[in-house]
């Protein structure tokens, strides 16, 4: 009897630990999805823009011939009254070898205006697939963003260049402060580009191959910020939410 009870005992604990962690689970899970659709939202605020843009006939026609002084700075105008009133985006208006001939932020001291970005993945893929997205650190500004990319063509349908917005997430990350968990978003090679603590970001939750680190040498994704591992235990964290495609939830 007195190990019937002994057994009763640990199965009611072991099922009760169990219920207990299940429901810290879905509670997660429901937080999970709540970061993400405010992450989701906040790029879907901007993706129309590039949409239009491309369709605009003067950002068109500017794409098929050089250039004068007169005509960069009208592009310049159209594009920062485009842009709006918001310091969380940048437009770029980049050409077929991947040079920007005019930007939003052109009065700016460090303006995209004539920068090179042909290496850029939200370049190459609007050039060869219409659009392009992607995370990294701007090259010219030094500012992290999500680049959302849409190529322009001519009237045979021939890409002759592209528009590029630049969405700034500081905002949303200043706001993920407000919660006790830890929440990360990371990317395809798993490095943490998102964090509501700075200690987390830019550190990688698996080691990085040879081909992961080339193609962020390449790309220049993190400019040069050092990639650190995560050294996450369960200790550290009860409750972690990760965001974006190929990440986990870690409980």
């Amino acid at each position: 009897m007195l190990a019937g009870m002994c057994a009763c005992m640990l199965l009611a604990s072991q099922y009760a630990l169990h219920r207990s962690l299940q429901n810290e689970s879905d509670l997660v899970q429901r937080q999970l999805t709540l970061y993400g659709q405010e992450l989701s939202q906040r790029i879907d605020r901007y993706r129309t823009l590039p949409e239009v843009l491309a369709l605009d006939p003067q950002l068109r026609d500017a794409l098929t011939h050089p250039l004068g002084a007169s005509e960069v700075d009208a592009l310049n105008r159209k594009l920062e009254e485009a842009n709006g009133a918001s310091h969380s985006s940048t437009l770029t208006l980049i050409n077929l070898e991947g040079r920007a001939l005019a930007a939003s932020n052109w009065k700016d001291e460090h303006s995209n205006v004539g920068e090179d970005y042909s290496f850029r993945p939200y370049v190459t893929q609007a050039l060869a697939e219409r659009r392009g997205r992607f995370y990294g650190i701007g090259m010219t500004t030094g500012e992290a963003g999500y680049f959302l990319s849409r190529a322009i063509e001519d009237e045979r349908g021939r890409v002759t260049g592209l528009i590029a917005i630049k969405i700034l997430l500081s905002e949303l990350e200043r706001g993920w402060q407000q919660t006790r968990d830890i929440v990360l978003a990371s990317d395809a090679h798993n490095v943490v580009f998102l964090a509501n603590h700075d200690e987390w970001r830019y550190r990688h939750f698996s080691p990085l191959t040879a081909q992961d680190l080339a193609d962020m040498n390449a790309t220049r994704q993190y400019s040069d910020q050092p990639i650190r591992p995560s050294n996450f235990t369960s200790k550290e964290s009860s409750r972690t939410a990760a965001l974006w495609p190929g990440s986990t939830i870690r409980c």
